[in-house]
């Protein structure tokens, strides 16, 4: 699978693009087998802050896009790790119940 890093106003050093990768990795391991793609992109946000800005691309499943804002970048990514795995989780266990949100099958009534 594999991770994208996009960097906006946040220097791109290799530390940092291992630092998202090891922890993206670990975040969405167990569900590699449901992720065509992951795009991270980190960038300067307003005043002081921090963006971490998410983008899977699932297998029968819509896209997860967020972002998260902290003071530091490191926070933001892993604030961004926490969440991905939690979302991802939900989402392969909504998809795994049968007859989520249908309704009983209606019996022909006799004539």
């Amino acid at each position: 699978m594999r991770i994208d890093l996009q960097c906006d106003g946040v220097k791109a050093t290799p530390g940092l693009h291992d630092y998202v990768s090891r922890r993206m990795r670990g975040a969405i391991g167990r569900f590699r087998d449901h992720i065509q793609w992951a795009r991270v992109k980190v960038a300067d946000g307003d005043g002081a802050d921090k963006r971490c800005v998410v983008q899977l691309r699932l297998r029968n499943l819509p896209d997860v896009v967020f972002a998260i804002k902290q003071l530091d970048v490191r926070a933001a990514v892993d604030a961004a790790a926490e969440r991905v795995s939690r979302v991802l989780a939900q989402r392969l266990r909504r998809q795994q119940k049968p007859g989520r949100g249908a309704s009983a099958p209606v019996a022909a009534l006799p004539a």
